[in-house]
């Protein structure tokens, strides 16, 4: 039988987000200052998802449909973004960066392997693999979890 999880387990995930984010927006705003957080993890996806469609971007980033579409205007008007028609679905577009999105797609990517390798500096390859694979353990469970929150709750135990 298993013990109950720690909640300072999840408390220091939190944390740990909270203080990456932090550090990843400043490396990002000193690639470009005028970047938000989600055009970063915008660009990030579709550089490393080239011909990606904004509905798979949705359903990665778990934004409003709207508010990625709002978000790719931006890029495309900013020259980062290209559009081009979906061969398998003419009412979708198949989203990549420009040259000069990839551009700043590789520039973004080296700060982030940058602050990734400051923040893993101490763990050897082995380590950080046991991280990842208990890491995909959580998110597994999580995910095999049903949607309602109520579904699957005993009386009075919630979330």
């Amino acid at each position: 039988m298993t013990s109950p999880p720690r909640p300072d387990v999840f408390e220091a995930m939190h944390d740990l987000m909270h203080a990456y984010r932090a550090r990843m927006v400043r490396a990002m705003a000193a690639v470009h200052p005028e970047l938000t957080f989600n055009e970063v993890r915008a660009l990030h996806f579709i550089g490393g998802h080239p011909g990606a469609t904004q509905k798979e971007l949705v359903r990665h980033s778990g934004a409003d449909k709207a508010q990625v579409a709002r978000m790719l205007g931006l890029l495309q008007d900013k020259g980062w973004l290209e559009r081009q028609p979906n061969a398998e679905d003419k009412r979708s577009r198949c989203l990549t960066l420009s040259t000069e999105g990839a551009a700043l797609y590789q520039a973004l990517r080296a700060a982030r392997q940058t602050l990734s390798a400051s923040v893993l500096a101490g763990c050897d390859e082995a380590t950080q693999a046991q991280l990842l694979a208990l890491l995909e353990r959580v998110r597994s469970n999580l995910d095999a979890m049903p949607t309602d929150p109520d579904e699957g709750c005993a009386h009075g135990t919630g979330p």
